[in-house]
């Protein structure tokens, strides 16, 4: 038996990851017989078709996308964009985000609970996805930015269907955690935002100076993330999300910072799960 683990991100529920760190922020370019793939400009660059949309349109669109995955066998559901709503508050986050069970090396869906390990960093069987769901509650998701990011996954055989549904709902796209990209296993796509990580850096002081002695500075390349201790308690977690609610939680390009926990997150679990209840 092994200890449970994993990488997680606030909101991104129970354990769940929102952020760049755990995968794949490159532009939404379908790779199975896509010449011009929802999300991208006829040139290849990036394009934002959700950029002008209204919360309650693009939840609907998300729906639609969503009810096509499932149409192709897809065990799919739509989650909150957690990430996107004031980091620390219960405040509802807008439904946009679209994941699919996360299944094991013999293709059965992920249990979580003890004696499962999951890993968030560097799991071969999902070497590029943007948003990891780990709840009791919830079960086990990933979501993936694009139909290009199922290559070499083990949904890599349903690539063609995700990108079927992505040419019929061309105005879905995946919310834009962060704007600069990275990969999967919290490596970089090969440069490191200096602008953001000195962010980081200056709210890893600022929070030291407040009092939260056990905030490090990011890690080496991090640009993405605030990142928790496993071990801190549930009261001191909490306290610190009460801290630095609503626009007291640092942003980059106007877009928020997530926050992620490596190893048994106890405490961070714990409030996870209370924005789901």
């Amino acid at each position: 038996m092994v200890a449970a683990a994993a990488t997680c991100l606030i909101g991104l529920a129970g354990c769940s990851v929102t952020s760049a760190g755990d995968g794949g922020t490159g532009g939404p370019t379908p790779g199975t017989d896509v010449s011009a793939p929802a999300g991208t400009s006829s040139d290849g660059m990036d394009a934002d078709p959700a950029a002008n949309l209204t919360t309650a349109e693009l939840e609907t669109i998300a729906k639609r996308f969503t009810a096509c995955l499932v149409e192709k066998g897809f065990d799919a559901k739509v989650v909150e964009s957690s990430a996107l709503a004031p980091s620390g508050s219960l405040e509802s986050a807008p439904k946009t985000t679209v994941v699919v069970r996360r299944l094991g090396a013999d293709g059965a869906p992920i249990i979580p609970g003890p004696g499962t390990q999951i890993s968030g960093d560097s799991d071969p069987l999902y070497p590029d996805v943007m948003y990891t769901i780990v709840s009791e509650q919830e079960g086990a998701w990933v979501g993936f930015r694009n139909s290009k990011a199922l290559a070499g996954s083990i949904y890599g055989d349903k690539q063609a269907d995700y990108a079927a549904c992505e040419q019929a709902n061309p105005d879905f796209a995946q919310p834009n955690y962060a704007k600069s990209g990275s990969t999967s296993g919290g490596s970089s796509s090969g440069t490191t935002d200096s602008d953001a990580q000195q962010i980081l850096i200056d709210f890893a002081r600022q929070a030291r100076a407040d009092g939260f002695g056990w905030m490090t500075d990011p890690s080496p390349g991090e640009d993405k993330i605030v990142e928790i201790p496993s071990d801190v308690s549930y009261q001191e977690l909490r306290r610190f999300f009460d801290t630095y609610s609503g626009d007291k939680w640092p942003t980059h390009d106007g877009i928020p910072f997530g926050v992620g926990c490596t190893g048994e997150c106890e405490a961070y679990s714990r409030i996870s799960d209370e924005r789901l209840s």
